[in-house]
């Protein structure tokens, strides 16, 4: 997602300047940023929604905990209402994130794992997400018409997408403090040009992403 790359890029620009004003006493920046610093993380999600064109789960949690962080440095909350705040916000993202697509499935791990195998002989779309848990996601005897994408969210977890040998797949997503890894190999040969294309756009917030053709031991 170049978008997402470009915002942070420019918001790290942005608070290197802001530091460097600071320190050198040209502008008291500290407590501007120490107030609105919760906002990049909200344009942040925003922007990773515009990028895949559809209100998905991950990028709504990291909207959804921007806005907390916003409230809680401009004391919109007090204390105490805080970490309910915070849960509420993501109980409401998560089950936002969990709709149903026409032809996919949404398996959701929560605390433990589980798997399910699409066998669409048109897959066009699907969600997986794992939640303090694991998440697999088995495409191996599904069909792509042309082309499909798949939401994969994984916080405090690891999603797992298999695909079979032939796919083209197209990885990118937002990390952080976390991964998004392609280990697929197609069993070292080209691909036709005409491969039918899968996009998998990954959000991994202390977790991790990994699309491969086959389960690792």
């Amino acid at each position: 997602m170049k978008p997402v790359r470009l915002w942070v890029g420019l918001v790290l620009l942005a608070l290197g300047l802001f530091g460097i004003l600071d320190a050198t006493g040209v502008l008291d920046a500290g407590p501007v940023i120490a107030d609105w610093w919760p906002a990049a993380v909200v344009v942040l999600g925003l922007i990773a929604m515009a990028a895949q064109r559809r209100i998905s789960l991950g990028p709504a949690v990291i909207v959804v905990l921007g806005l907390v962080l916003l409230a809680g440095t401009l004391d919109w909350t007090s204390g105490d209402l805080l970490l309910p705040t915070v849960l509420a916000g993501v109980g409401i993202a998560v089950l936002v994130g969990l709709r149903r697509h026409h032809n996919s499935r949404t398996p959701v791990a929560v605390f433990g794992g589980a798997t399910t195998r699409e066998r669409s002989q048109h897959l066009r779309h699907a969600d997986v997400s794992a939640i303090f848990g694991g998440a697999t996601l088995d495409l191996r005897e599904a069909h792509i018409d042309t082309d499909a994408d798949i939401d994969a969210f994984a916080l405090f977890g690891g999603v797992d997408v298999l695909v079979p040998e032939g796919w083209r797949v197209s990885v990118g997503g937002l990390p952080f403090m976390g991964g998004i890894e392609d280990k697929t190999g197609n069993g070292g040969h080209e691909l036709p040009d005409d491969a039918p294309v899968l996009t998998v756009n990954g959000t991994a917030l202390f977790g991790a992403v990994v699309v491969a053709n086959q389960p690792h031991p």
